[in-house]
């Protein structure tokens, strides 16, 4: 589903501060996101909300550079639902 929502990338294990990324792509299996900062394939990363404590674990499959200085991300999911980590989800979830 093409949709273009705002959202934070955080990295697992990490401490790097969370970043403010537009979802460009989202389907259940993953999503494009874009980037200001370069990723690294298979970094574990939570792609979650900019409101409210849901959020989805997923890793890295590709990082490219566009002709603005940002990245398109592409996110693979893990299993993680709402209901496993007790979150709420809301309207674009």
């Amino acid at each position: 589903m093409d949709v273009s929502l705002a959202g934070r990338l955080d990295p697992v294990g990490a401490h790097a501060a969370s970043e403010r990324i537009l979802i460009r792509n989202l389907s259940s299996h993953g999503a494009r996101v874009i980037s200001g900062r370069s990723w690294h394939e298979r970094d574990q990363v939570n792609l979650s909300e900019t409101i409210g404590d849901y959020h989805l674990d997923a890793q890295v499959v590709y990082c490219e550079r566009l002709a603005d200085n940002r990245y398109a991300v592409g996110l693979k999911f893990e299993s993680a639902t709402a209901a496993q980590t007790g979150a709420t989800s809301h309207s674009y979830w």
